[in-house]
């Protein structure tokens, strides 16, 4: 499936909307496109905070897993100090974020930790620009 542009919270709605409906022709459930549409919230309105401009990939994928969807998010941000971290609810990438910093930040620090719940595999990938994260999400596993 195409790339997505995501440069303003428009293309987080857009691509919200995306993906409920290409999870369901993937017969996911409507729980679980619901659940994908936070994941892609997540993935997409961090490209917006951290990496402008981005992009959100959806694939159906199958693999020795299974089958499912494969939800990519491109972006142009610096690289994760500590990936394991920043997936911790409540931290970032350097450690435990600062209660008074959560208006700044535009966030508190658990949408990485909900795209992990929500998904099976979650990986970054480094690149030239930037950095791409993957979340997989099988149908059965």
């Amino acid at each position: 499936m195409p790339k997505h542009d995501v440069k303003d919270f428009v293309d987080v709605l857009y691509v919200q909307t995306l993906t409920k409906r290409f999870a369901a022709t993937l017969g996911f459930s409507s729980r679980e496109c619901g659940e994908l549409a936070i994941v892609v919230s997540e993935l997409s309105s961090n490209i917006l905070k951290y990496g402008p401009p981005g992009s959100i990939e959806l694939d159906a994928i199958t693999d020795a897993e299974g089958s499912g969807i494969q939800l990519t998010a491109h972006d142009h941000g610096p690289p994760f100090k500590n990936f394991e971290l920043a997936v911790r609810d409540g931290w970032d990438d350097a450690g435990p974020i600062d209660p008074l910093s959560i208006f700044r930040r535009k966030g508190m620090g658990g949408g990485l930790g909900a795209v992990t719940r929500l998904t099976h595999r979650l990986a970054v990938v480094p690149a030239d620009q930037g950095k791409s994260i993957v979340a997989v999400r099988y149908l059965k596993r």
